[in-house]
């Protein structure tokens, strides 16, 4: 649905590759369909696709209860941009449309990406910034250098060496659009933790849309911690953050607390599993030859 609806609304200056060659390439990538890669698996995919940008997508036609029990069906595309480059998810977009025949959700899901794609002040504008942005880095030569930052392994610490000590746990939000699509993703970040205590920049190098990569460095802004020391001296380090996404259950599957009758019935089950009642025997025959109470 996807490859369709851009090709149907495809931008002058933008061409698709044969659906062909895409397959072969992607196989021979080892991209297996994953929407959850690093920065790393996402170049290497581009790179044997042979192209500048590249996309991604996921596609869900599902069945929904409303209100009063009523049924209907929702449509659901989630779109990743990606830059071979870098490996970076330039941009995601989440489309939903909602309808009580299934056929006509989907359809309707299909021509709002037809739209989408249309619009000068979507994807061939993202990808035309992120070109620009390309130019940009190539032609600067006074930009300032970033913050230095060590990296310390703990196989290479020392005695005198401590990594940064954190107050504070947070877990950051799962998001209604990851909800919805049912997703299960991990996102890695690589952070600085300043030597006066700030969390400096942060880059996402294993993304997975659907608004949880945001999610993941807006709690690791929220970090509070003492800076790691070498010597005594506090150091500003590079350290990768993790985080582990995955739907929770709604209130339909989780487990409802058994009331005070329910829980006297299974005692009483106990009981009789234990100590089982005693019956009269149902055959006349043997009720001459055994006593109802052995």
């Amino acid at each position: 649905m996807i490859r369709n609806a851009i090709s149907d609304g495809a931008a002058n200056g933008f061409e698709l590759i044969d659906p062909d060659l895409t397959a072969a390439a992607s196989k021979g990538a080892g991209y297996a369909g994953s929407l959850n890669l690093s920065r790393d698996e996402a170049r290497a995919l581009g790179q044997s696709l042979g192209c500048d940008f590249y996309i991604l997508g996921k596609v869900l036609v599902t069945r929904r209860v409303g209100q009063g029990e009523q049924h209907y069906y929702e449509a659901l595309a989630g779109i990743f941009i990606v830059e071979s480059r870098t490996g970076k998810l330039l941009d995601f977009s989440f489309l939903s449309e909602k309808s009580q025949d299934e056929s006509e959700a989907a359809v309707n899901l299909r021509r709002s990406l037809m739209q989408k794609w249309r619009k000068l002040d979507d994807y061939p504008m993202i990808i035309a910034a992120a070109l620009k942005k390309q130019m940009a880095q190539v032609e600067s030569v006074s930009k300032p250098l970033p913050v230095v930052a060590m990296v310390i392994r703990d196989d290479e610490m020392g005695v005198t060496d401590t990594q940064p000590n954190f107050y504070n746990r947070l877990k950051p939000g799962y998001t209604e659009q990851a909800d919805l699509a049912g997703i299960t993703a991990t996102v890695d970040l690589e952070a600085v933790f300043l030597e006066d205590g700030r969390v400096g920049d942060v880059e996402v190098i294993r993304w997975a849309g659907f608004g949880l990569d945001e999610s993941a460095v807006s709690t690791v802004r929220l970090l509070k911690f003492k800076p790691a020391e070498r010597d005594g001296k506090r150091l500003t380090i590079r350290g990768l953050v993790r985080y582990n996404f995955r739907r929770p259950l709604t209130q339909a599957a989780k487990p409802k607390a058994a009331d005070p009758e329910e829980i006297e019935r299974l005692r009483r089950s106990i009981r009789n599993v234990i100590d089982p009642p005693r019956k009269p025997w149902n055959n006349p025959e043997l009720k001459q030859d055994r006593n109802p109470d052995d």
